[in-house]
């Protein structure tokens, strides 16, 4: 076998990616300046806009949701990986009594039962691929649907809290307290969304 059918199938786990935000209540900013005795006369006279920050990846990575999905995906990835097993032991026993065949079947039969082999060995390998693939966008499907409850709930969190801006708390060197407001948001999703159905679409062959 050139290539290990189980290298094929997932590693353990996915990386929870954040989609890109095209919504006009998340920034991603610096807010830094040194402003001249007139521009602090000006600025005062602006009304003060509020800040809030949430940490977008620790809420989703806590989340019941979140975890309800990795769970269920890896329950099916460890059912791939012994169905793939299982294929793969079938053609190492199919390779190893066609060696042992060798000398009682003539040349042609023998090439012909190793390219059969080969294509099988191709095939199984083609439908692993497929399968990963399958998996990992019955994951992120799931995911995204986490993800865009929790984009909601951070809207309305910010909304009720006054905040005009929010800011993830990976681009913020040192925040007050008082303005994350991860556990409620949190709080907010795991009530409203505790978990989310993973739809699995398998490849025909494989379980």
């Amino acid at each position: 076998m050139k290539q290990n059918l189980l290298a094929l199938v997932l590693e353990q786990g996915f990386k929870i990616n954040i989609m890109k935000l095209p919504i006009p209540f998340i920034f991603l900013a610096v807010l830094l300046s040194q402003m001249s005795f007139a521009r602090a006369q000006v600025s005062s006279e602006l009304e003060p806009v509020s800040l809030a920050v949430v940490d977008f990846r620790g809420v989703l990575a806590k989340s019941e949701a979140a975890r309800n999905i990795r769970s269920a995906v890896d329950e099916k990835r460890q059912e791939l990986r012994k169905y793939f097993l299982e294929v793969e032991n079938n053609l190492r026993d199919e390779q190893k009594d066609l060696s042992q065949k060798r000398s009682i079947v003539t040349a042609e039969a023998f090439e012909q039962r190793a390219r059969n082999l080969k294509e099988k060995a191709q095939s199984a390998q083609r439908l692993a691929q497929t399968s990963n693939q399958k998996l990992k966008k019955s994951f992120d499907q799931a995911m995204d649907k986490v993800q865009k409850e929790l984009l909601r709930i951070v809207a309305e969190v910010a909304e009720e809290s006054g905040a005009g801006i929010v800011l993830f708390r990976s681009a913020i060197v040192i925040a007050v307290k008082k303005l994350d407001i991860s556990k409620e948001v949190l709080k907010r999703l795991n009530k409203k969304l505790p978990e989310v159905e993973v739809r699995f679409e398998m490849v025909k062959g494989s379980k």
